[in-house]
Protein backbone atom coordinates (compact mmCIF):
# COMPACT_ATOMS: atom_id res chain seq x y z
CA UNK A 1 0.00 0.00 0.00
CA UNK A 2 2.61 2.67 1.11
CA UNK A 3 4.67 1.36 -2.67
CA UNK A 4 1.27 2.20 -4.46
CA UNK A 5 0.92 5.50 -2.71
CA UNK A 6 4.45 6.96 -3.24
CA UNK A 7 4.05 5.42 -6.75
CA UNK A 8 4.03 7.61 -9.55
CA UNK A 9 1.51 7.58 -12.61
CA UNK A 10 2.11 5.89 -15.20
CA UNK A 11 1.06 7.02 -18.93
CA UNK A 12 1.11 5.46 -22.35
CA UNK A 13 1.75 7.70 -25.50
CA UNK A 14 -0.24 6.06 -28.54
CA UNK A 15 0.65 6.87 -31.81
CA UNK A 16 -2.12 6.82 -34.63
CA UNK A 17 -1.11 7.35 -38.32
CA UNK A 18 -3.82 7.17 -40.39
CA UNK A 19 -4.65 7.83 -44.00
CA UNK A 20 -5.83 11.22 -43.99
CA UNK A 21 -4.16 12.60 -40.28
CA UNK A 22 -1.72 12.14 -37.28
CA UNK A 23 -2.71 12.13 -34.20
CA UNK A 24 -1.21 11.10 -30.61
CA UNK A 25 -3.08 10.34 -27.51
CA UNK A 26 -1.73 9.95 -23.99
CA UNK A 27 -3.53 7.68 -21.54
CA UNK A 28 -2.98 7.11 -18.12
CA UNK A 29 -2.71 3.61 -15.93
CA UNK A 30 -6.84 3.64 -15.97
CA UNK A 31 -6.96 4.14 -19.78
CA UNK A 32 -8.46 7.32 -19.78
CA UNK A 33 -7.10 9.70 -21.83
CA UNK A 34 -4.95 12.25 -20.66
CA UNK A 35 -4.79 14.09 -24.23
CA UNK A 36 -5.00 13.93 -27.96
CA UNK A 37 -3.49 15.78 -30.80
CA UNK A 38 -4.43 15.69 -34.32
CA UNK A 39 -3.11 17.10 -37.71
CA UNK A 40 -4.11 16.39 -41.25
CA UNK A 41 -1.84 16.25 -44.11
CA UNK A 42 -2.16 16.44 -47.73
CA UNK A 43 -3.66 13.85 -50.12
CA UNK A 44 -2.01 13.77 -53.84
CA UNK A 45 -3.89 12.49 -56.69
CA UNK A 46 -1.56 12.78 -59.70
CA UNK A 47 -3.93 10.47 -62.17
CA UNK A 48 -7.25 8.66 -61.82
CA UNK A 49 -6.94 5.96 -59.50
CA UNK A 50 -3.67 7.28 -58.00
CA UNK A 51 -3.15 8.61 -54.38
CA UNK A 52 0.09 9.68 -52.78
CA UNK A 53 1.50 10.81 -49.36
CA UNK A 54 4.49 13.15 -48.97
CA UNK A 55 6.58 10.78 -46.94
CA UNK A 56 8.13 13.98 -44.77
CA UNK A 57 5.16 15.58 -44.43
CA UNK A 58 3.96 12.58 -42.31
CA UNK A 59 6.95 12.46 -40.22
CA UNK A 60 6.13 16.35 -39.20
CA UNK A 61 2.52 16.07 -38.58
CA UNK A 62 3.28 13.15 -36.28
CA UNK A 63 6.57 14.93 -34.17
CA UNK A 64 4.05 18.04 -34.11
CA UNK A 65 1.37 15.88 -32.63
CA UNK A 66 3.08 13.77 -30.58
CA UNK A 67 5.48 16.79 -29.40
CA UNK A 68 1.51 18.64 -28.63
CA UNK A 69 -0.07 15.92 -26.77
CA UNK A 70 2.36 15.57 -24.09
CA UNK A 71 2.86 19.76 -23.67
CA UNK A 72 -1.20 19.38 -23.28
CA UNK A 73 -0.39 17.05 -20.74
CA UNK A 74 2.37 19.15 -19.25
CA UNK A 75 4.52 16.02 -19.41
CA UNK A 76 8.04 15.55 -20.00
CA UNK A 77 9.36 12.51 -21.82
CA UNK A 78 10.90 10.77 -18.71
CA UNK A 79 7.39 10.53 -17.29
CA UNK A 80 6.08 8.47 -20.17
CA UNK A 81 6.15 4.55 -19.96
CA UNK A 82 5.91 3.66 -23.98
CA UNK A 83 4.94 3.93 -27.03
CA UNK A 84 2.47 2.53 -29.09
CA UNK A 85 2.37 2.56 -32.51
CA UNK A 86 -0.43 1.84 -35.26
CA UNK A 87 -0.49 2.91 -38.54
CA UNK A 88 -2.24 2.46 -42.06
CA UNK A 89 -1.28 -0.82 -43.05
CA UNK A 90 -0.78 -1.28 -46.82
CA UNK A 91 0.84 2.34 -47.67
CA UNK A 92 4.35 2.08 -48.59
CA UNK A 93 7.46 4.14 -48.54
CA UNK A 94 11.10 3.87 -50.23
CA UNK A 95 13.99 5.83 -48.74
CA UNK A 96 17.68 5.83 -49.00
CA UNK A 97 18.82 3.92 -46.03
CA UNK A 98 22.42 6.34 -45.37
CA UNK A 99 20.10 9.55 -45.34
CA UNK A 100 16.78 9.10 -45.19
CA UNK A 101 15.49 10.66 -47.69
CA UNK A 102 12.43 9.20 -49.76
CA UNK A 103 13.32 8.41 -53.19
CA UNK A 104 9.17 8.29 -54.21
CA UNK A 105 6.22 9.53 -52.98
CA UNK A 106 4.07 7.47 -50.30
CA UNK A 107 2.10 4.84 -52.61
CA UNK A 108 -1.22 4.83 -50.31
CA UNK A 109 -3.26 1.59 -49.74
CA UNK A 110 -6.06 3.02 -51.77
CA UNK A 111 -4.12 3.27 -55.29
CA UNK A 112 -4.68 1.08 -57.97
CA UNK A 113 -1.63 1.65 -60.54
CA UNK A 114 -0.27 -1.84 -60.19
CA UNK A 115 -3.68 -2.97 -61.54
CA UNK A 116 -2.49 -4.82 -64.52
CA UNK A 117 0.48 -6.09 -62.72
CA UNK A 118 -2.11 -7.91 -60.76
CA UNK A 119 -4.30 -9.12 -63.67
CA UNK A 120 -0.97 -10.41 -65.55
CA UNK A 121 -0.26 -13.06 -62.35
CA UNK A 122 -3.79 -13.74 -62.33
CA UNK A 123 -3.45 -14.68 -66.21
CA UNK A 124 -0.69 -16.50 -65.24
CA UNK A 125 -2.24 -18.91 -62.61
CA UNK A 126 -0.80 -17.77 -59.63
CA UNK A 127 -3.78 -16.52 -57.34
CA UNK A 128 -4.05 -20.01 -55.41
CA UNK A 129 -0.35 -20.11 -54.68
CA UNK A 130 -0.65 -16.68 -53.67
CA UNK A 131 -3.58 -16.90 -51.35
CA UNK A 132 -2.04 -20.28 -49.70
CA UNK A 133 1.38 -18.93 -49.31
CA UNK A 134 0.50 -15.31 -47.95
CA UNK A 135 -3.53 -15.36 -47.06
CA UNK A 136 -4.20 -12.88 -49.24
CA UNK A 137 -5.52 -12.29 -52.91
CA UNK A 138 -3.41 -10.39 -56.01
CA UNK A 139 -4.87 -6.71 -55.67
CA UNK A 140 -3.23 -3.27 -56.18
CA UNK A 141 -4.16 -2.86 -52.56
CA UNK A 142 -0.97 -4.82 -51.11
CA UNK A 143 2.24 -2.81 -51.03
CA UNK A 144 4.22 -5.45 -52.60
CA UNK A 145 1.95 -5.11 -55.91
CA UNK A 146 3.27 -1.65 -55.54
CA UNK A 147 7.04 -1.86 -54.87
CA UNK A 148 6.91 -4.48 -57.88
CA UNK A 149 5.49 -1.82 -59.90
CA UNK A 150 7.83 0.96 -58.86
CA UNK A 151 10.92 -1.25 -59.26
CA UNK A 152 9.37 -2.15 -63.23
CA UNK A 153 9.03 1.44 -64.21
CA UNK A 154 12.46 2.46 -62.42
CA UNK A 155 14.60 -0.53 -62.66
CA UNK A 156 17.31 1.58 -61.48
CA UNK A 157 16.06 1.60 -57.92
CA UNK A 158 15.40 -1.88 -57.91
CA UNK A 159 19.48 -2.32 -58.48
CA UNK A 160 20.36 0.38 -55.41
CA UNK A 161 17.58 -2.28 -53.46
CA UNK A 162 19.30 -5.01 -54.40
CA UNK A 163 22.80 -3.45 -53.60
CA UNK A 164 21.41 -2.36 -49.97
CA UNK A 165 21.42 1.50 -50.49
CA UNK A 166 17.39 1.56 -50.24
CA UNK A 167 15.02 0.64 -47.38
CA UNK A 168 11.21 -0.09 -47.86
CA UNK A 169 8.43 0.04 -45.47
CA UNK A 170 5.01 0.74 -44.28
CA UNK A 171 4.25 3.35 -42.04
CA UNK A 172 5.06 1.76 -38.89
CA UNK A 173 8.98 1.04 -40.53
CA UNK A 174 9.18 4.79 -41.50
CA UNK A 175 7.60 6.19 -38.20
CA UNK A 176 10.57 3.54 -36.14
CA UNK A 177 13.21 4.62 -38.68
CA UNK A 178 12.51 8.03 -37.25
CA UNK A 179 11.52 7.66 -34.05
CA UNK A 180 15.12 5.71 -33.34
CA UNK A 181 17.46 8.18 -35.55
CA UNK A 182 17.89 5.59 -38.52
CA UNK A 183 18.73 2.78 -36.00
CA UNK A 184 16.14 0.11 -36.33
CA UNK A 185 14.91 -1.01 -39.87
CA UNK A 186 11.84 -2.89 -38.65
CA UNK A 187 8.34 -4.14 -39.42
CA UNK A 188 5.71 -5.68 -37.32
CA UNK A 189 4.74 -8.93 -38.23
CA UNK A 190 0.28 -7.81 -38.56
CA UNK A 191 1.69 -5.18 -40.84
CA UNK A 192 4.29 -7.62 -42.77
CA UNK A 193 1.67 -9.66 -43.31
CA UNK A 194 0.24 -7.21 -45.88
CA UNK A 195 2.27 -6.79 -48.20
CA UNK A 196 1.85 -9.83 -50.33
CA UNK A 197 5.52 -11.13 -49.19
CA UNK A 198 5.34 -12.62 -45.45
CA UNK A 199 4.54 -16.34 -45.62
CA UNK A 200 1.42 -16.65 -42.82
CA UNK A 201 2.01 -19.86 -41.67
CA UNK A 202 6.43 -19.25 -40.84
CA UNK A 203 5.52 -15.43 -40.03
CA UNK A 204 8.95 -14.43 -42.57
CA UNK A 205 10.05 -13.38 -45.40
CA UNK A 206 8.83 -15.68 -48.13
CA UNK A 207 11.32 -16.53 -51.14
CA UNK A 208 8.74 -17.98 -53.61
CA UNK A 209 6.43 -14.29 -53.48
CA UNK A 210 9.65 -12.43 -53.44
CA UNK A 211 10.78 -13.91 -56.71
CA UNK A 212 7.06 -13.64 -58.47
CA UNK A 213 7.14 -10.31 -56.92
CA UNK A 214 10.89 -9.59 -58.50
CA UNK A 215 11.85 -7.90 -55.07
CA UNK A 216 15.23 -8.12 -53.51
CA UNK A 217 15.17 -9.00 -49.83
CA UNK A 218 17.88 -6.43 -49.25
CA UNK A 219 15.39 -3.91 -49.40
CA UNK A 220 12.65 -5.43 -46.77
CA UNK A 221 12.95 -4.35 -42.93
CA UNK A 222 13.20 -6.90 -40.03
CA UNK A 223 10.15 -8.36 -39.07
CA UNK A 224 9.17 -8.13 -35.51
CA UNK A 225 6.40 -9.27 -32.57
CA UNK A 226 3.54 -7.07 -32.32
CA UNK A 227 4.13 -7.20 -28.70
CA UNK A 228 7.94 -6.30 -28.34
CA UNK A 229 10.19 -7.37 -25.28
CA UNK A 230 13.04 -4.60 -24.07
CA UNK A 231 15.64 -4.42 -26.26
CA UNK A 232 13.87 -6.04 -29.51
CA UNK A 233 14.38 -2.54 -30.84
CA UNK A 234 15.96 0.83 -29.85
CA UNK A 235 14.60 2.88 -27.37
CA UNK A 236 12.86 6.25 -28.84
CA UNK A 237 15.11 9.33 -29.61
CA UNK A 238 12.43 10.90 -26.74
CA UNK A 239 13.98 8.35 -24.18
CA UNK A 240 10.74 5.96 -24.17
CA UNK A 241 10.66 3.03 -25.29
CA UNK A 242 8.83 1.23 -28.45
CA UNK A 243 6.68 -1.22 -26.88
CA UNK A 244 4.00 -2.47 -29.37
CA UNK A 245 3.22 -1.81 -32.91
CA UNK A 246 0.19 -3.31 -34.61
CA UNK A 247 -1.42 -2.25 -38.10
CA UNK A 248 -4.70 -0.20 -37.42
CA UNK A 249 -7.35 -2.85 -37.90
CA UNK A 250 -5.46 -5.44 -36.03
CA UNK A 251 -5.16 -2.86 -32.89
CA UNK A 252 -8.59 -2.39 -33.10
CA UNK A 253 -9.46 -5.99 -32.96
CA UNK A 254 -7.07 -6.73 -29.62
CA UNK A 255 -8.41 -2.49 -28.94
CA UNK A 256 -12.23 -3.36 -29.25
CA UNK A 257 -11.23 -6.95 -26.69
CA UNK A 258 -11.96 -9.07 -29.54
CA UNK A 259 -9.59 -11.36 -27.92
CA UNK A 260 -11.44 -14.84 -28.03
CA UNK A 261 -11.96 -17.12 -31.31
CA UNK A 262 -14.98 -16.31 -33.22
CA UNK A 263 -15.07 -12.23 -32.07
CA UNK A 264 -15.13 -10.08 -34.53
CA UNK A 265 -15.49 -5.74 -34.74
CA UNK A 266 -16.21 -3.41 -37.68
CA UNK A 267 -14.57 -0.09 -37.66
CA UNK A 268 -15.78 2.63 -39.81
CA UNK A 269 -13.02 5.34 -41.26
CA UNK A 270 -12.19 6.32 -44.25
CA UNK A 271 -12.67 2.74 -45.36
CA UNK A 272 -14.40 -0.17 -43.48
CA UNK A 273 -12.41 -3.15 -41.93
CA UNK A 274 -14.19 -6.02 -40.42
CA UNK A 275 -11.86 -8.47 -38.89
CA UNK A 276 -12.99 -11.67 -37.09
CA UNK A 277 -10.18 -13.36 -34.50
CA UNK A 278 -9.50 -16.83 -35.59
CA UNK A 279 -7.01 -18.21 -32.75
CA UNK A 280 -3.85 -19.92 -33.85
CA UNK A 281 -4.60 -21.41 -36.65
CA UNK A 282 -5.03 -20.13 -40.20
CA UNK A 283 -8.71 -20.38 -41.41
CA UNK A 284 -8.90 -19.86 -45.34
CA UNK A 285 -12.18 -18.37 -46.55
CA UNK A 286 -14.24 -20.17 -49.34
CA UNK A 287 -15.71 -16.16 -50.06
CA UNK A 288 -12.62 -14.10 -50.93
CA UNK A 289 -12.11 -12.72 -47.40
CA UNK A 290 -8.25 -12.77 -46.44
CA UNK A 291 -6.52 -14.83 -43.79
CA UNK A 292 -4.33 -11.89 -41.91
CA UNK A 293 -1.98 -11.75 -38.79
CA UNK A 294 -3.56 -10.51 -35.92
CA UNK A 295 -0.41 -10.29 -34.19
CA UNK A 296 2.45 -12.06 -32.44
CA UNK A 297 4.71 -12.63 -29.53
CA UNK A 298 6.98 -14.68 -28.23
CA UNK A 299 5.91 -17.12 -25.67
CA UNK A 300 7.81 -17.73 -22.03
CA UNK A 301 9.85 -20.55 -22.99
CA UNK A 302 10.87 -18.14 -26.69
CA UNK A 303 8.55 -19.62 -29.43
CA UNK A 304 6.62 -16.91 -32.05
CA UNK A 305 3.06 -17.22 -31.24
CA UNK A 306 0.57 -15.79 -34.33
CA UNK A 307 -2.98 -15.23 -33.37
CA UNK A 308 -4.90 -14.96 -37.10
CA UNK A 309 -7.50 -13.21 -38.33
CA UNK A 310 -10.32 -13.49 -41.12
CA UNK A 311 -10.33 -9.85 -42.87
CA UNK A 312 -12.91 -8.31 -45.34
CA UNK A 313 -11.82 -4.80 -46.54
CA UNK A 314 -14.48 -1.93 -47.65
CA UNK A 315 -12.60 0.95 -49.20
CA UNK A 316 -14.31 3.59 -49.18
CA UNK A 317 -16.58 4.58 -46.27
CA UNK A 318 -16.43 7.78 -44.92
CA UNK A 319 -14.45 8.65 -48.02
CA UNK A 320 -17.83 8.34 -49.35
CA UNK A 321 -18.92 11.36 -47.31
CA UNK A 322 -15.37 13.59 -47.84
CA UNK A 323 -16.59 13.17 -51.73
CA UNK A 324 -20.10 14.62 -50.78
CA UNK A 325 -18.48 17.28 -48.82
CA UNK A 326 -14.91 18.16 -50.96
CA UNK A 327 -15.99 17.34 -54.62
CA UNK A 328 -20.12 17.92 -55.16
CA UNK A 329 -20.18 20.24 -52.49
CA UNK A 330 -23.28 18.89 -50.54
CA UNK A 331 -22.51 19.08 -47.17
CA UNK A 332 -19.86 21.60 -45.44
CA UNK A 333 -19.02 18.95 -42.61
CA UNK A 334 -19.23 15.36 -42.08
CA UNK A 335 -21.31 16.12 -39.05
CA UNK A 336 -24.07 17.25 -40.99
CA UNK A 337 -24.65 14.01 -42.76
CA UNK A 338 -27.03 12.44 -39.94
CA UNK A 339 -29.63 15.23 -40.19
CA UNK A 340 -29.62 15.58 -43.58
CA UNK A 341 -30.00 12.25 -43.96
CA UNK A 342 -32.87 11.91 -41.05
CA UNK A 343 -35.02 14.52 -42.65
CA UNK A 344 -35.27 12.37 -45.53
CA UNK A 345 -38.02 8.75 -45.04
CA UNK A 346 -35.22 6.75 -47.32
CA UNK A 347 -33.27 7.51 -50.65
CA UNK A 348 -35.92 7.04 -52.91
CA UNK A 349 -34.93 4.33 -54.63
CA UNK A 350 -31.27 6.04 -55.45
CA UNK A 351 -28.42 3.75 -54.68
CA UNK A 352 -24.56 4.85 -54.52
CA UNK A 353 -22.06 1.93 -55.20
CA UNK A 354 -18.87 4.57 -53.82
CA UNK A 355 -16.28 2.22 -56.21
CA UNK A 356 -13.86 5.16 -56.41
CA UNK A 357 -10.85 2.90 -56.23
CA UNK A 358 -12.57 -0.72 -56.99
CA UNK A 359 -14.21 -2.80 -55.10
CA UNK A 360 -12.64 -4.93 -51.68
CA UNK A 361 -13.81 -8.04 -50.30
CA UNK A 362 -15.83 -9.45 -51.33
CA UNK A 363 -15.69 -8.59 -54.97
CA UNK A 364 -12.13 -7.63 -55.56
CA UNK A 365 -12.30 -5.90 -58.20
CA UNK A 366 -9.73 -3.09 -59.15
CA UNK A 367 -11.42 -1.68 -62.19
CA UNK A 368 -14.90 -0.87 -60.65
CA UNK A 369 -16.23 2.53 -60.28
CA UNK A 370 -18.59 4.04 -58.85
CA UNK A 371 -21.93 4.15 -60.17
CA UNK A 372 -24.77 6.38 -58.56
CA UNK A 373 -28.25 4.85 -60.02
CA UNK A 374 -31.91 5.43 -59.48
CA UNK A 375 -31.91 8.69 -59.68
CA UNK A 376 -35.53 10.70 -60.66
CA UNK A 377 -36.09 14.04 -61.09
CA UNK A 378 -37.25 14.18 -57.32
CA UNK A 379 -34.01 12.79 -55.99
CA UNK A 380 -32.57 16.00 -54.19
CA UNK A 381 -29.53 16.44 -51.80
CA UNK A 382 -30.58 14.65 -48.81
CA UNK A 383 -31.34 11.23 -50.84
CA UNK A 384 -27.77 11.57 -52.36
CA UNK A 385 -26.65 11.85 -48.58
CA UNK A 386 -28.84 9.63 -47.09
CA UNK A 387 -27.45 6.76 -50.12
CA UNK A 388 -24.08 7.98 -49.02
CA UNK A 389 -24.57 6.79 -45.72
CA UNK A 390 -26.47 3.77 -46.98
CA UNK A 391 -23.65 2.49 -48.81
CA UNK A 392 -21.40 2.21 -45.99
CA UNK A 393 -23.79 0.18 -44.70
CA UNK A 394 -24.97 -2.28 -47.28
CA UNK A 395 -20.93 -2.75 -48.00
CA UNK A 396 -20.48 -3.49 -44.33
CA UNK A 397 -23.41 -6.27 -44.29
CA UNK A 398 -22.16 -7.91 -47.60
CA UNK A 399 -19.05 -8.41 -45.80
CA UNK A 400 -20.73 -9.82 -42.37
CA UNK A 401 -22.50 -12.42 -44.49
CA UNK A 402 -19.43 -13.62 -46.43
CA UNK A 403 -18.04 -14.15 -43.11
CA UNK A 404 -20.76 -15.71 -41.33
Amino acid sequence: KDNAMNAQPAYLLAIDQGTTSSRSIIFNEFGHIVSVAQKPFRQFYPQPGWVEHDPLEIWETQQYCIHTAMTKAGLKPHQIQAFGITNQRETMLLWERTSGRPVHAAIVWQDRRSSALCQRWREQGHEAMVQERTGLLLDPYFSGTKLAWLFQQNPALRQRAAQGELCFGTIDSWLIWQLTDKRDHVIDRSNASRTLMMNLSSGQWDETMLALLDIPQAVLPRIVNSVLQPGEICTSTFGIPITGIAGDQQAALFGQAAISTGMAKNTYGTGCFMLMQVGNEIRRSKHRLLSTCAWSQSTSDGRLAIDYALEGSVFVAGAALQWLRDELGLINHAQESEAIAASVADTGGCYLVPAFTGLGAPHWDPEARGALIGITRGTNRAHLVRAALESIAFQSAEVLLAMN
